[in-house]
């Protein structure tokens, strides 16, 4: 019967939470807030309707955190890696240990122990993965040059959960200082033979069950393999002491480089989601509302979401601009990830369990956590225009070098935007005799604009100064390349302020957003998405011979 109470339980847990994450997409907030709301208001510090132990509970909603963690292995393949591999990593590994670094200190000034000191540290530089992107996603800014960098900073965060999880594992051993070097050694020995196992399985036995004909023809076998790898790599790190969650990563960095990585991927989707709603209903019950209006805690908790979300913001500013970065999208990807993640719940839960943190600490950082998770879709979306307020405010970013051969430019063609699209128009115009100038936001880009032959200008072409410079009044042509279609729309917009008779040319990353950026005065609008089902589309034909 206690299994059926279990059941019964985690039924009554899901079910308010849907209910709550649906009024939270309503009112323009994130699911995963209802997920949090709803363990908070039925968790045992208010109503009481479930009635399982706590840990049970737990315990299952974790296989929502490493089911995360693997699907994120199998996306971390050698090209994300090699663009890992860029400024955004630097940026990354820096926040981390920055930010962890001043967690540690001010926990330590308190006079909390170095144990205590650093989980806090630990959790403090963590972001949350799942409510950022999911937030950017909506919005179609994980294209937007804010959006890139958060996502890589966040990828950074995510890789960084591993040494961290050892870390509080490591912590709860407390070593003395003669068995330091051996408790280093056996954690590594244990990480090598973990790391080989699913190695091994992954490389020469898992291909041969998805590579079989059988196999690939079901619907069923697929996702039951897929959740069988990452449940045993699970399992096996358990038996060795470590994070399951930490198997499971590794199982989806191995397979992250197979040709079946997409299909594991899609087919763990539904089951990832379902435990994930899980594991933020089960973090909501931790909260303990009493806790927070007694002996003035709701001040000490004000006091820490202030400093997260202004220190982390401002740690991740100021990398990003150390690194080169624009003004703006340093601020913005500052503001967007200005919160405490997920992947801190586990961390605050493990400790708590290995009585690393005291109740008034563990309450203090799940309060505060969970008020940052509340901010955040606040945040991300007002991140562009406090961006913008904060860099007017300073003078703008530093964009021009002034050059007389700028001065003199006529009846060229202006391109927004140095990827991969813009490259690809650039090399048409050149080759057929046109005079280019592109401005890009990216030394690399503008650098490279001038190698291919192309006049170049480092800046924001949302600012007017920098549309004033590239000679746009003298322009025949200006084709935007930006997926960002806010972006793209402003700059438009502003083009138009200056020569109203200027042919316009943008790209439309998505169908829904191409009549937006015609609104804005876009002359022709390529819609991305219907080039693709032209091409797959004649491509098709082509193949049965029509």
């Amino acid at each position: 019967m206690e299994f059926w109470h279990i059941v019964g339980d985690i039924t009554v847990l899901l079910s308010v939470a849907v209910f709550l994450g649906i009024l939270a997409e309503k009112f323009g907030f994130s699911g995963i807030v209802g997920y949090l709301v709803a363990g908070t208001l039925i968790g045992p510090s208010m109503l009481g309707w479930v009635a399982s132990d706590e840990k049970t509970i737990v315990s299952i909603a974790e296989i929502g955190v490493a089911l995360l963690l693997f699907t994120i292995g199998l996306e971390v393949n050698g090209q994300r890696l090699k663009q890992l591999l860029g400024r955004g990593m630097g940026i990354g590994v820096l926040q981390v240990l920055l930010t962890g670094a001043l967690g540690y200190a001010i926990t330590k000034l308190f006079g909390e122990s170095y144990q205590s000191a650093l989980i806090v540290g630990s959790m403090a530089a963590l972001s949350s993965t799942a409510v950022v992107s999911r937030v950017l996603q909506d919005r179609s800014e994980l294209d937007a040059p804010h959006g890139r960098l958060t996502f890589s900073v966040l990828l950074v965060q995510d890789l960084a959960i591993v040494p961290l999880m050892l870390l509080v594992a490591f912590l709860h051993e407390r070593p003395e200082e003669s068995a330091l070097v051996a408790q280093v050694g056996t954690a590594g020995a244990k990480l090598v033979v973990l790391f080989v196992v699913i190695l091994l399985i992954g490389l020469l036995v898992l291909p041969k069950f998805f590579g079989a004909a059988l196999i690939r023809r079901s619907n069923e076998f697929p996702v039951i393999l897929g959740l069988v790898t990452a449940l045993s790599a699970m399992w096996f790190a358990e038996e060795l002491n470590m994070s399951p969650a930490l198997g499971a990563f590794i199982a989806g960095l191995i397979l992250a480089g197979t040709p079946f990585a997409s299909q594991v991927r899609g087919d763990m989707a539904p089951l990832r989601y379902i435990f994930l709603t899980l594991f933020f209903a089960c973090t909501g019950m931790l909260a303990d509302l009493s806790w927070l209006i007694e002996s003035y805690h709701w001040l000490w908790t004000i006091g820490v979401v202030v400093g997260i979300v202004i220190g982390k913001s401002t740690i991740v500013w100021l990398l990003a601009m150390a690194l080169k970065q624009p003004r703006r999208v340093s601020i913005a990807a500052g503001l967007c990830l200005a919160q405490i993640g997920e992947f801190s719940f586990v961390i605050g839960a493990e400790a708590m369990n290995s009585d690393l943190l005291s109740d008034n600490l563990f309450q203090l950082l799940i309060s505060s956590s969970l008020i940052t998770l509340l901010l955040s879709p606040f945040l991300i979306t007002k991140s562009r225009p406090i961006a913008k307020t904060v860099d007017t405010f300073l003078g703008g970013d530093v964009s021009l070098e002034l050059s007389d051969e700028f001065n003199t430019i006529q009846n060229h063609v202006v391109i927004i935007g140095y990827g991969v699209s813009g490259r690809k128009v650039v090399a048409e115009l050149i080759e057929s005799g046109q005079q280019v100038l592109v401005i890009d936001m990216g030394p690399v880009g503008v650098n490279q604009a001038k190698i291919d032959g192309a006049l170049s200008i480092l800046g924001n072409a949302q600012r007017r100064e920098i549309l004033e410079h590239a000679g746009i009044r003298s322009a025949k042509l200006l084709v935007c390349t930006l997926p960002d279609h806010r972006a793209a729309s402003q700059i438009i917009q502003q083009a138009r302020t200056f020569a109203p008779s200027i042919q316009i040319i943008a790209r439309a990353r998505y169908s829904i957003h191409a009549k937006h950026l015609e609104d804005s005065g876009a002359d022709i609008v390529v819609d991305e998405e219907k080039c693709v089902g032209d091409s797959i589309s004649k491509e098709t034909l082509q193949k049965i011979g029509l």
